[in-house]
């Protein structure tokens, strides 16, 4: 039988290759088929991050299968630049995530090299101009905000989302009387002007509050939560990376051993 390290090299790239290929089919077939507001901001990172995947494994497939020093060579090549990437994206993801950590670091540097807004990176990329645009679109799209029960007319119940608590009411400073989870109007009794986020608000259901301050610290909090949790992906697949790389330093020793040796 072969090696334990070339039979771990060619199971584990092969369900990588596998899911990689079933990726890329999906990826191509939502272009195909024409990709929703939602689809189209994970549609090109989903093909990049498939097309290296696939590429990858199959590389970690031929090596191990066919003995290439060159090939396996390359492969670890290509893993070692994965971890330093997977790396670098683990403490990035974790700057522009902590504020206290990305307040520490913005604007760091020598002479004029500067590092960048890491506190505010997230606000400045996601909350303006055509990203916000793509964002509101998405929302409006899934209908996040249809998907209430009899008790969500209650907006300060904690079981709402960060974004259906931002984006699907009015801020409770507003002071709107609900008729449902989705329509509110002025009481007849307001002395106060509409301003700011209360004036923002618009009972068409494509709009709502998407054009609110309220919307937008929703959507932020919701982005940072799910990057923390991106944090620990990340983790997890620098320790595959890593089981890899030591197995296919293994496989790139072995090859070096003629054929009928690595046989027990």
């Amino acid at each position: 039988m072969l090696r334990l390290s070339n039979a771990a090299v060619i199971t584990t790239n092969a369900i990588l290759a596998l899911i990689g290929l079933a990726a890329l089919s999906f990826s191509v077939y939502v272009y195909v088929q024409g990709p929703s507001q939602c689809q189209r901001f994970v549609q090109n990172p989903l093909i990049v991050t498939a097309a290296l995947l696939f590429f990858i494994s199959s590389l970690g497939l031929i090596a191990a299968l066919y003995g290439s020093h060159i090939i396996i060579t390359l492969y670890l090549f290509f893993l070692f630049l994965s971890i330093l990437l997977l790396l670098v994206l683990s403490v990035f993801i974790f700057l522009v995530t902590n504020p206290t950590a990305g307040k520490a670091l913005s604007g760091r540097g020598i002479g004029n090299v500067k590092t960048g807004d890491y506190q505010n990176w997230i606000g400045n990329h996601f909350l303006r101009g055509k990203n916000w645009e793509g964002i509101t679109k998405c929302l409006s799209d899934s209908r996040v905000c249809k998907r209430f029960g009899p008790r969500d007319i209650d907006f300060d119940s904690k079981h709402l989302s960060n974004v259906q608590f931002g984006c699907c009411r009015p801020p409770v400073e507003c002071g709107f009387e609900s008729k449902n989870a989705t329509w509110w109007t002025v009481p007849a009794t307001a002395t106060t002007a509409i301003i700011g986020d209360c004036k923002a608000w618009s009972n068409t259901q494509s709009q709502l509050c998407y054009a609110c301050e309220s919307c937008k610290i929703g959507v932020l909090k919701g982005i940072r939560k799910r990057w923390r949790i991106l944090i620990v992906v990340n983790l997890l697949l620098i320790l595959l990376v890593v089981f890899l790389y030591s197995c296919g330093c293994c496989v790139r020793k072995n090859n070096r051993v003629p054929w009928k040796r690595r046989f027990f």
